[in-house]
C-alpha cells in the first residue's frame, strides 16, 4: 500500500541515460580495458533520486530538462511508471538528453563520465516558474544536486517561501558532484547538506570524515555524510550520530548516494525526525548496491 506522506518531495535535477561498463578493472590514466558487457540504463542524480523518493511512498516532483531525442521519450516514460510527475520535465528542442559513462570493476566501485547534454540548459528562470507553479508548502522537501547549472541551485534558494512559525520547507542540497555550497536562501535559510566522505573532505579541508561532518554542520542547517558500507554520520548544532549500515553483496555502487538522498527525503516529508529518516535512508542506500546499475534496486518500504 502506498505511503500518505504530509508533504511532497521536489527534486530539481538531472536525467541521463546511462551507458554501464562492466571492466576487470577500472582503468588508469593512459590504460585501455577491454569491457566484459555492456548495459543501458536510466540515471541522472535527479531522476535517480527521484524515483527512489517516489518508491518510498512520497508525491514526487521533478524538475528537469531532457532532449527531445529517443532517450529522452524513454527516460519521461520510465519516470511516469515509477509515479514521478513530470509536469516540470522540460525538453529542449536541440541539446541531446544528458548521458553518463559508468564503468563497474567487479568489487562494484565505479568510475562516471557525464556528458550534461540538456541538463546544462536548464535556466533559473524555469526553476522559478516550476516552484511557483506547486507553490510550496512548510511540509514539502527540495532537494538539489549540482548537476544542474549553480544558477539553478541559487534560483531554488530564493524561491524557498520565508519560513513561519513551524519551520519552513525543507531544503537538501546532495553536493554531488563535488562544488562550492550554495548561498543561503531568503533570511538566511541554508539547507541540510548531505555529502559523502570525500566530498565532505574536499568541500573543509578536515583531516577527518568526522571533522568534515561537524565543519558542514556549521555551515548549514544540518550534514549528513554518508560513509559507504559503513553507514553515515548525522550532524546537526553539537549533536553527532553514527548510524550503521547492514551488510550486504555489493554488485554496483552507482546510484547509491541518490537512492539514500531520495529515502532521506522522503522519510522527512512524512515527517519522520532527522535521525529516524537517515536510517532509513542508510538501508536504501545499502539495498541500492545489490544490483547493477543506478536503478537497478530501488527499494520499497517494505524492502527495508
Amino acid at each position: 500500500m502506498k505511503l500518505l506522506p504530509a508533504g511532497r518531495v521536489v527534486v530539481i535535477g538531472s536525467v541521463n541515460t546511462d551507458r554501464i561498463l562492466r571492466c576487470p578493472v577500472l582503468p588508469s590514466p593512459g590504460e585501455t580495458v577491454l569491457t566484459t558487457s555492456a548495459d543501458q540504463g536510466f540515471g541522472g542524480k535527479g531522476a535517480n533520486q527521484a524515483v527512489a523518493a517516489a518508491l518510498m511512498g512520497a508525491a514526487t516532483h521533478l524538475v528537469a530538462k531532457i532532449g527531445r531525442d529517443s532517450d529522452g521519450e524513454a527516460a519521461l516514460a520510465d519516470l511516469r511508471d515509477a509515479e514521478v510527475r513530470t509536469g516540470a520535465v522540460l525538453t529542449h528542442p536541440d541539446a541531446p538528453t544528458g548521458q553518463a559513462i559508468v564503468m563497474v570493476d567487479p568489487s562494484g566501485e565505479n568510475s562516471i563520465v557525464v556528458v550534461p547534454g540538456a541538463n546544462a540548459e536548464l535556466t533559473p528562470e524555469e526553476v522559478t516558474a516550476a516552484l511557483a507553479r506547486l507553490h510550496l508548502l512548510p511540509v514539502d522537501v527540495v532537494l538539489t544536486s549540482n548537476e544542474v547549472p549553480a544558477e539553478c541551485i541559487r534560483a531554488t534558494a530564493a524561491a524557498l517561501p520565508t519560513a513561519g512559525p513551524n519551520g519552513g520547507t525543507r531544503w537538501l542540497h546532495n553536493t554531488a558532484p563535488a562544488g562550492a555550497l550554495p548561498a543561503p536562501g531568503p533570511g538566511g535559510r541554508r539547507p541540510l547538506v548531505v555529502a559523502n566522505a570525500v566530498e565532505a573532505r574536499q568541500l573543509t579541508g578536515a583531516a577527518t570524515v568526522t571533522e568534515a561532518a561537524r565543519a558542514l554542520a556549521r555551515h548549514a542547517e544540518g550534514a549528513v555524510v554518508t560513509l559507504g558500507g559503513e553507514g553515515a554520520l548525522v550532524v546537526t548544532g553539537e549533536v553527532l550520530a553514527r548510524l550503521p549500515a547492514p551488510a550486504v553483496r555489493v554488485v554496483d555502487t552507482t546510484g547509491a548516494g541518490d537512492v539514500f538522498c531520495g529515502a532521506l527525503a522522503a522519510g522527512l516529508a512524512r515527517g519522520a525526525a532527522l535521525p529516524e529518516a537517515a536510517a532509513t535512508a542508510v538501508a536504501a542506500g545499502a539495498f541500492a548496491v545489490t544490483a547493477l546499475g543506478a536503478r537497478g534496486a530501488l527499494p520499497r518500504p517494505a524492502d527495508l
